[in-house]
């Protein structure tokens, strides 16, 4: 699969299926976001390719790294340093997301209280 930021400046490619697609409703999450929960697909490090461009890396925390396009701020991916040889990507940045299902919510202690979870 492949995806990329809004602007296009950065493209990138995923080879196989996602280990997991959840939805995190946590703080940090909501704000990068800027909507009630964010998801990410998880996949080997091995199996991401950037095809074009450079995201814009920053620490959130003291484990985590996240990544964005700096030019148009769209998120990229989330790698946390105790889920070695792992990265999340935004699902919202591939160029097909409908073929993602949410396998599970977490963080749902954080969540919005009017957020509905079926």
């Amino acid at each position: 699969m492949k995806g990329g930021c809004h602007c296009g400046a950065i493209r990138f490619e995923v080879k196989g299926k996602p280990s997991w697609v959840g939805a995190c409703h946590c703080v940090d999450c909501r704000k990068i976001r800027g909507s009630p929960f964010l998801v990410f697909a998880e996949y080997s490090l091995k199996d991401f390719k950037l095809l074009k461009g450079k995201p814009k890396i920053y620490h959130s925390s003291k484990n985590v790294k996240r990544s964005f396009c700096s030019k148009c701020s769209s998120p990229i991916s989330y790698i946390c340093s105790k889920d070695k040889g792992k990265i999340y990507i935004a699902i919202g940045i591939f160029d097909n997301p409908e073929k993602f299902k949410i396998k599970e919510h977490i963080w749902k202690s954080q969540k919005l209280p009017w957020v509905k979870i079926d």
